[in-house]
């Protein structure tokens, strides 16, 4: 068996790093005989692309991919303590003009809340992962086992692809505690911390090929630097430090890149961090030569996690400063980078359509409500749910007797095609997702088989939906809701879709919690966190969420 302690050297060199690591998948749990992964060798078809759907391009997918959409589908249980602890409540927080910077040594102004900023439970954390890493590493890797991007078939250095795959290796070795997912974070850490640029005593962490955002004429050129990839190394070193040791290097590099957020902005030389219309601004594509940014929002609220644990280990005033500005920002933007009854923006400077970006931002407000306990950021999760699904729900759909339309629309929403279905009874059919289609209502399932197969139907409860629990997202504390109108009923189902309801005893204006929402057989639920009925469904419009 695996050595399952953790009593790792923090003072190792990064030879003796590398060596303990060796080739990625070479590791000693591998079972003999078992299939080595090699490193990627470069071709010259070698791209890092990614689906958006039809007609979309997802605006930066070479930099990053999205979260997954399983990141935002459950909700973790707490316990009965940890509930208090972290119970959620309504935003009183009084908007205020930095007058503390100076007194913090931050060297920016800008407009911020003082939103509590609270310790979180393993559960609750950004990045947080019940999802074992694969030992053998099938990824793009180099020689010592660290995460590449194989670009117009040349392998690259790649921060944030680095810094992520790190993260997710020490949740790995959370799970398991062997010594080889540990080693291989180590290894993606070192070599963040072999590439650094050292400017103004921050460390920052350059990107050495030419980048088009958004696959336009605005061209980063290399060397450029990305808050994104700033606060996610971050991140990593903080987790290192906190598994290994404060005294270890990995607390010397956290610092260092904390230092890279005071630093400001000058064209030409490295940056990240700037104010803009009052607002402070973690810009993941800073620009090299001028100090302009494409202020896109997953990347700032990225990087701003990237504070949030640095503020764990360090209680450092002016992180914890920079972090409720951003979150600040945050929340004060979200209705420019919303778009009505769509997916979101994925910037406000190019305004692109954040294609699977969507379900990100839905998935870090949920993040951002845990941290503050200000339900503001559940009632941003609920108001891009309602805009936009999720990405990545597929299922089982329920046509009842009678006729159905099946449609095909070109990008802009127009119908190209339809065709009719009778049926004389009740029958089945998969949907490969559901989504909206851009100028029409409603909800709409991919069909992926049967008669309909590659048409979509629309969503209707009672005639065509969605068997069982479909499209969930999950709030990591629980939200606050008042009973809105009665009686209520409450709903368990199961896998077959079927359905039991109790009358509660909830009468209107009772508070309650909530800690999940999701379609039951095609109508819109929330899920009680707690009480007499807790895990039970009620009608969305029953409630009223605070």
């Amino acid at each position: 068996m695996a050595d399952r302690r953790t009593g790792t050297n923090p003072s190792w060199s990064r030879r003796q790093v590398l060596t303990a690591v060796g080739v990625a998948g070479a590791a000693p749990l591998v079972a003999p005989g078992a299939a080595e992964a090699a490193p990627v060798t470069p071709t010259s078809a070698g791209r890092w692309v990614g689906p958006g759907g039809p007609g979309v391009v997802d605006p930066a997918y070479e930099i990053s991919p999205p979260m997954s959409e399983s990141a935002v589908a459950e909700a973790p249980r707490l316990s009965a303590k940890q509930s208090r602890q972290l119970a959620s409540g309504p935003s009183d927080a009084a908007r205020t003009l930095s007058s503390d910077a100076a007194a913090a040594d931050v060297p920016f102004t800008f407009r911020y809340d003082p939103f509590d900023i609270r310790d979180l439970p393993e559960t609750l954390r950004p990045y947080h992962s019940n999802v074992r890493m694969p030992i053998v590493d099938a990824g793009p890797h180099d020689e010592h086992g660290v995460r590449m991007a194989l670009l117009g078939g040349k392998l690259y250095d790649h921060p944030v692809n680095q810094a992520q795959y790190g993260l997710n290796l020490l949740e790995s070795y959370r799970l398991t505690g062997y010594q080889v997912y540990l080693h291989r974070a180590m290894a993606q850490a070192q070599r963040l911390i072999d590439r650094r640029v050292v400017h103004e005593g921050g460390w920052f962490y350059p990107y050495q090929f030419r980048h088009a955002l958004h696959r336009s004429a605005d061209i980063l050129e290399p060397p450029w630097y990305s808050m994104m990839a700033q606060g996610q190394a971050m991140s990593l070193f903080v987790r290192l430090a906190q598994i290994l040791g404060k005294g270890s290097r990995w607390r010397e590099a956290a610092d260092a890149t904390f230092a890279s957020y005071l630093v400001p902005p000058v064209a030409g030389k490295p940056w990240g961090v700037y104010v803009k219309d009052g607002l402070l601004w973690l810009e993941e594509y800073a620009h090299p030569t001028q100090v302009r940014g494409d202020l896109t929002y997953n990347g700032h609220i990225f990087s701003a996690f990237g504070l949030w644990d640095y503020w764990t280990l360090s209680r450092d005033a002016g992180a914890k400063l920079m972090l409720q500005g951003a979150i600040t920002t945050a929340r004060d933007v979200h209705q420019l980078i919303r778009t009505r009854q769509w997916r979101s923006k994925y910037c406000l400077t190019h305004q692109k359509d954040a294609g699977n970006y969507h379900t990100t931002h839905i998935g870090q407000h949920s993040v951002l409500h845990a941290v503050t306990g200000d339900s503001t950021f559940a009632q941003i999760m609920d108001l891009y749910y309602s805009d936009h699904p999720p990405r990545g729900v597929s299922g089982t759909i329920m046509l009842a007797a009678g006729e159905h339309v099946g449609y095909k629309f070109d990008a802009a929403g127009t119908i190209v095609a339809t065709k009719r279905l009778s049926l004389t009874r009740r029958s089945n059919a998969p949907s490969s997702e559901r989504l909206k289609v851009l100028r029409q209502t409603g909800i709409w399932y991919a069909i992926s088989g049967g008669s309909l197969n590659g048409y979509l139907v629309k969503e209707i409860p009672g005639k065509s939906y969605q068997i069982g629990r479909a499209a969930a997202i999950g709030y990591r504390i629980p939200r606050p809701a008042v009973v809105a109108a009665a009686p209520v009923k409450a709903y368990t189902i199961d896998a077959a879709g079927q359905m039991t309801s109790v009358v509660t005893d909830l009468a209107v204006g009772a508070n309650v919690t909530v800690d999940l929402r999701a379609a039951l057989n095609g109508v819109q639920h929330y899920r009680l966190a707690a009480g007499t009925y807790a895990g039970r469904w009620v009608g969305l419009t029953t409630l009223t969420g605070r």
